[in-house]
């Protein structure tokens, strides 16, 4: 109340020096605060009005089919669009580690970023999980394509800050074409567009391509078998089969091999050899390890429970380099081991190449995880390495196979044979087995055991076969 009545009578406050303190505190917080509802506001003013301007959310794959079929309808010689396809990279893998909701938030800061660099007018359309499809009405050559897909690239591998302020750096390709006489309707146009983006995952990483006829003519082929792989992975078509290791001092089984079989709808039972090396192309070699170790451990799984006399069963499954350079596959590795209750030196990864160990940090990285997760290494397709056996034993692998031509050439090269019998000597004093891989007959058999090679694998023992016919 005197405070009142000085200010009606006109006369200065005198206040404390802690309430003048006070009132600083309070109207500064109070300017933070207005401060923070300014931007706010601003910033989802300016969400809303890009969004109604280049209509982001408003168009998506269903929708852009729509409009190509329109386009093409009232085509005229001065129509000039194009469209660019943009793949992002571990979607999946992203959406299980973070959540759908923060995958999301990705994806539209994808979008944002792309609305700043692409032509005004513009549209981007969510093509599907891990793709967006950015439609252009633009005339453009191949150099204003190549500018406009490198800086597309450029702004989706920018490091990503997500909530927990951790950065994320993705990976993505990138396929681009323009409206041409190539692509005579639609769908062409649109079958031409995946096509152009499988050609640029088999160039590597953050790569695009750009539509032509010569492309068209050479990846055709490449491109029905990588549709025909897709749906395969979509039909579950993919199928694995058990080839045994024999441990030919006790006379019995040691250990199981699965191997990936592609069960084909009219071709029949496919090896791996007709369909690895796309698969590694497009990426989805990664897809096909983790969807293999998943199934081989459930098998596995089961198959201890009905014979519990078989517990000490190894299983061992297959690792191309390509999939140990993938920087996850550890990680991934052991969510889906930690589902099984399975002693992790009942299972085994069998490598070839491992002459790259130490020299590819991923590779290096992802075998010495597995190994620390408890899982046995293997060796796969030995032969004249014998700088190797230095390799061999400050890696410490569990297992060693020979190659099957190593073992043919043996039998007639008595210099192979030695280095055969230095190996199974070495392998005594060092902690790894011995498999010789390529047993076919009795012959092959006897002259392996003279070898003292203990461990045996080939048709002579057993084919690759579906797990029920080894009463797995």
């Amino acid at each position: 109340m005197n405070i009142l009545k000085l200010l009606l009578a006109g006369e200065p406050l005198k206040l404390e020096t802690g309430v003048y303190i006070l009132l600083l505190v309070l109207f500064f917080v109070l300017c933070c605060v207005a401060i923070f509802f300014l931007v706010r506001g601003i910033r989802r003013d300016r969400n809303r009005l890009l969004a109604e301007k280049y209509k982001v959310s408003q168009l998506d794959r269903v929708g852009l089919e729509k409009m190509l079929a329109h386009k093409y309808e009232i085509a005229t010689a001065d129509t000039h669009f194009c469209v660019m396809l943009l793949q992002v990279h571990d979607v999946e893998r992203m959406k299980l580690s973070l959540g759908e909701k923060q995958l999301q938030k990705i994806f539209l800061t994808l979008k944002e970023r792309l609305i700043r660099v692409i032509p005004r007018g513009s549209k981007i359309c969510d093509y599907a999980p891990d793709m967006l499809a950015v439609y252009m009405e633009e005339d453009m050559d191949n150099k204003g394509m190549s500018t406009v897909a490198s800086v597309a690239i450029f702004e989706c591998t920018r490091p990503i800050t997500l909530i927990t302020r951790a950065k994320l750096t993705l990976s993505v390709n990138a396929g681009i074409l323009v409206y041409n006489e190539f692509s005579p309707d639609s769908s062409s146009f649109m079958q031409n567009m995946e096509l152009t983006l499988a050609t640029a995952f088999r160039a590597g990483v953050n790569k695009y391509a750009i539509y032509s006829e010569e492309l068209a003519e050479t990846q055709t082929e490449e491109y029905r078998q990588y549709q025909e792989i897709k749906e395969a992975i979509a039909e579950n078509q993919f199928v694995l089969y058990y080839q045994p290791i024999f441990d030919m001092d006790n006379d019995k089984v040691y250990a199981y091999e699965a191997l990936v079989r592609w069960q084909h709808p009219s071709l029949g039972l496919l090896a791996p050899s007709s369909f690895l090396p796309i698969m590694e192309q497009t990426g989805d070699i990664n897809w096909i390890g983790v969807w293999a170790f998943d199934n081989m451990l459930a098998m596995q799984t089961r198959h201890y429970k009905a014979h519990p006399e078989n517990s000490e069963l190894i299983f061992s499954l297959n690792l191309s380099p390509k999939q140990l350079m993938w920087p996850h596959l550890a990680e991934e590795f052991r969510k889906i081991y930690k589902k099984y209750k399975i002693p992790a030196d009942r299972i085994c990864f069998e490598i070839v190449e491992f002459s790259i160990f130490g020299k590819v940090e991923e590779v290096s990285s992802n075998i010495l995880k597995l190994k620390q997760i408890g899982f046995r290494i293997a060796v796969d397709d030995f032969g004249m390495e014998m700088s190797s056996l230095k390799l061999l034993d400050e890696t410490k692998f569990d297992w060693v196979k020979l190659d099957r031509q190593f073992v043919d050439k043996a039998q007639d090269d008595f210099l192979i044979g030695g280095v055969v019998s230095t190996l199974t000597g070495y392998s005594e004093n060092s902690g790894f087995i011995v498999i010789a891989e390529g047993i076919e007959d009795e012959v092959t058999l006897k002259y392996v055991k003279g070898l003292k090679v203990k461990y045996g694998q080939g048709y002579y023992f057993g084919r690759p076969q579906l797990p029920e016919n080894y009463n797995l």
